[in-house]
């Protein structure tokens, strides 16, 4: 009697890669301004690389390639913006007082015409800011001096401030004047202003999508249970970066802090970019690609 033959056996499904996926590289500023975005992932998030550094800093790590992903300078879009993509419905702007950008000087802005001006070293888009609202609001032409150097500092009677140094300069009683860059922009432009944008990679898109996806989850839900409970997340945020500001002072900040895009930003941001490229900053007017995410 013949035997029935051996059954076949069943392929060995393919080994494993034992390489993860690489993490996403992601942008983080130390400011109170972007707590709402971070306080909830300050432990860790899985996938996630956070690189803390400056809107200037973050600049130059996008453009190498070594961050995926920040809430980096709205100038550093309109430079490059054929190499990102943005998140939407999500900036650092504001519409009335962002509080955190500030000209402080000796004399007023009217009175600005050859007098040695000092520019944030932190903020490309601060800076601009300020050039456009001397050549088109104020018509006064500074003398702006080179580098932010302890030299410069001691020479200028005015300075442009971004960030924590923002607030802690204020408040210090050295400046006689103080203006808003958003407020100076809001009433003289009836727009909010969008100093910061969160910028995506094109190939970090193509790479690690989910990655990016999940990360944008991340965001809103962070923005969310910020807006729900401040003073708990400010809690978390100064316990990793501590400051010496007034609790008050810190929750009145978020105030008039806007983390929103919304059409009126997004005219406001192209009417920056339109004067920027008038005044000679800018080569090309930038189109605000937004990825899907």
């Amino acid at each position: 009697m013949d035997s029935k033959p051996a059954p076949l056996a069943s392929p060995s499904p393919p080994p494993r890669s034992s390489t993860p996926s690489p993490p996403l590289n992601v942008g983080r500023l130390p400011f109170l301004v972007c707590a709402p975005f971070f306080h909830s992932s300050l432990g860790g998030a899985e996938g996630i690389r956070f690189v803390d550094g400056v809107p200037s800093f973050h600049n130059g790590e996008l453009q190498a390639g070594r961050v995926d992903c920040a809430p980096s300078s709205s100038f550093e879009y309109g430079l490059h913006f054929r190499d990102y993509k943005l998140f939407p419905g999500v900036s650092t702007s504001s519409t009335m007082e962002m509080k955190s950008v500030l000209f402080l000087s000796q004399v007023p802005w009217e009175g600005l015409d050859g007098v040695p001006v000092g520019l944030s070293s932190d903020s490309a888009t601060s800076n601009v800011l300020f050039r456009i609202l001397c050549a088109r609001r104020f018509s006064v032409r500074p003398r702006i001096l080179p580098g932010t150097g302890e030299d410069a500092v001691r020479e200028s009677q005015g300075r442009v401030f971004i960030g924590d140094r923002a607030l802690v300069e204020s408040l210090s009683g050295r400046w006689p004047y103080r203006y808003d860059l958003a407020d100076v922009w809001m009433r003289w432009q009836e727009l909010p202003f969008s100093f910061g944008l969160w910028m995506v990679r094109r190939e970090a898109l193509r790479e690690k999508q989910a990655r990016v996806a999940a990360f944008h989850g991340l965001l809103l839900r962070s923005l969310a249970s910020f807006r729900a409970d401040p003073g708990k997340a400010l809690d978390a945020w100064t316990a990793a970066y501590p400051t010496a500001l007034p609790r008050d002072l810190m929750l009145s900040f978020y105030e008039t802090a806007d983390y929103g895009f919304t059409p009126r930003h997004a005219e406001s941001l192209e009417r920056y970019y339109r004067l920027a490229g008038e005044e000679g900053f800018l080569d090309a007017a930038p189109a605000l690609d937004f990825a899907e995410v």
